[in-house]
């Protein structure tokens, strides 16, 4: 059973926004796009992986995708199972060309398009993923069960090359296609079960609870000030900006389309790349509407989560309508 669902990742969603907002010439577009296409690219292996993941029987596994949790400092797993007999964490990898690894050395060279460039070596990095992980179950109360790690790669184009005396990095890492195989392995090997299946619940309830996203400061990141967004509601047919509300609807002056709705991507915007509240001041000028009342209307018509009263009221992260995950596929989502 899935427990937590493959998301386009939070920073995918930021650079999306950044790319609306920023003028065409904006001299940081192509490294936000960049940026951009490699968490897309990690987003399509972890769809990779769920389709391996379906044969699974659901009553005896819990799937956790993007789980982030603290022990010093905060971690995140690509993927997680957990059963009654054992957990898996998974470290997913989507990527092309060829894959060095070197014996005696934490260095993972790619080469591609008769280029090579270092990585950071997965397998290391999936260890100290079961090291934090190990840390969090301690302190929770809920050792007992056996923990398991590896990397998959989801493309079998990718070509893992390594020299003989270091082979014992395939037990560590595998293509996509193999994972059925590899967890009927685990199943024989533990064979007994470790938690019962109230145990099993309850580790899954304090998992998700304990589930926190990371909002990065976009802007800072990519050293761009408030200023240089546009602001106001862009039409979701032909993309310009300057939407006007009026007869419960927005109008596009452009090609004259009506929607009930085009601003609530605007919102999204505003907590992806400003802040995670929102006061009725600051949305009336984001979305460029200079009626209070009809701010007023369209804001509590939003039921965000809040605190305060009247004008003092702030609005909390929601986000309200995700991108289409079809125009991200076809490159139409900024």
């Amino acid at each position: 059973m899935i427990k937590l669902e493959v998301k386009l990742p939070i920073q995918a969603l930021q650079c999306m926004a950044l790319l609306r907002r920023l003028p065409r010439n904006h001299p940081q577009r192509p490294t936000i796009e960049k940026d951009l296409r490699a968490w897309l690219k990690g987003y399509y292996g972890e769809k990779d992986a769920d389709y391996y993941l379906s044969f699974l029987p659901e009553e005896k596994y819990l799937i956790f995708h993007g789980l982030r949790l603290k022990d010093k400092s905060h971690f995140q797993m690509d993927l997680l199972l957990i059963s009654t007999y054992y957990a898996l964490i998974i470290e997913v990898k989507n990527i092309s060309g060829k894959l060095i690894f070197k014996k005696g050395s934490n260095l993972v060279v790619r080469q591609i398009d008769n280029k090579e460039e270092g990585m950071d070596n997965p397998i290391q990095q999936v260890k100290r993923q079961h090291i934090q992980t190990m840390n969090w179950l301690d302190k929770r109360r809920l050792k007992g069960l056996p923990l398991e790690s590896l990397v998959m790669i989801s493309k079998t184009s990718t070509i893992i090359e390594t020299t003989p005396d270091n082979y014992q990095i395939f037990q560590q890492i595998i293509y996509a296609e193999s994972l059925l195989d590899k967890i009927d392995e685990l199943e024989k090997k533990y064979q007994k079960p470790r938690f019962s299946q109230k145990k099993l619940l309850h580790l899954s309830d304090t998992l998700l609870k304990e589930h926190k996203i990371a909002v990065t400061d976009i802007l800072q990141k990519y050293q761009i000030s408030q200023s240089e967004l546009i602001n106001s509601v862009q039409c979701p047919r032909c993309k310009c900006f300057q939407m006007e509300y009026f007869s419960a609807n927005w109008h596009c002056p452009q090609c004259k389309s009506t929607s009930k709705v085009a601003h609530l991507q605007t919102v999204n915007d505003y907590f992806l790349l400003i802040n995670q509240t929102i006061t009725r001041n600051q949305f009336s000028q984001f979305l460029q509407i200079e009626s209070t009342s009809k701010a007023k209307h369209l804001l509590l018509a939003l039921n965000l989560p809040s605190s305060g009263s009247k004008r003092g009221t702030i609005y909390n992260l929601c986000i309200l309508s995700p991108p289409n995950e079809n125009d991200s596929k076809k490159g139409e989502i900024y």
